[in-house]
C-alpha cells in the first residue's frame, strides 16, 4: 500500500468546521427564526433575518458584519431590545404575555442560538455569569 504526502491546496478558503455546524444549525431553524425574528422585532426583525440568510447563503468565511447581525439576531430573541426607543415602534414586545405558549418555544430557539454562536466563536458568555 502506497501513502502519499498530504499537500494542502492553498486555492482553499479555511472555513471553520464551527461555522459549517452553525450553517447546519441556521438552515434546521431557519423557519422558526424567521418568526421569532418578525414577531418580536416586526419590520426591521424582518430585515435583519433577510440579511443574515442573505449572508449565510454565500458560503464564504464569516465577515465581521455577519457576526454583527448575528449577535443582533441574538440580542432581538433575548429581548434585550424590549425597552430601547431606538428600535422602533413596530415591534412585536408589547403583545407577548408571560403565559403565551410561544414564549418558552422563543427561549429554546434563543438559547439554541447562542449556543450555536458560541460553538462558531461568534458570542462568549461572560464567565463570571456561568454558575
Amino acid at each position: 500500500m502506497y501513502y502519499n504526502k498530504i499537500i494542502p491546496d492553498p486555492k482553499l478558503t479555511k472555513c471553520q468546521g464551527s461555522e459549517h455546524a452553525f450553517r447546519a444549525y441556521f438552515q434546521d431553524n431557519d423557519e422558526a427564526l424567521g418568526h421569532a425574528a418578525v414577531l418580536l422585532g416586526g419590520r426591521r426583525g424582518a430585515r435583519l433575518i433577510n440579511a443574515v440568510r442573505e449572508a449565510l447563503s454565500h458560503h464564504r468565511p464569516f465577515t465581521r458584519r455577519l457576526r454583527r447581525q448575528l449577535l443582533e439576531l441574538r440580542n432581538l430573541l433575548f429581548l434585550e431590545y424590549a425597552y430601547n426607543d431606538d428600535w422602533g415602534d413596530d415591534s412585536g414586545f408589547a403583545l407577548l404575555e408571560p403565559d403565551d405558549p410561544i414564549v418558552p418555544e422563543i427561549c429554546l430557539l434563543a438559547d439554541g442560538l447562542e449556543q450555536a454562536l458560541q460553538d462558531a466563536g461568534v458570542f462568549k458568555s461572560d464567565p463570571d455569569q456561568a454558575a
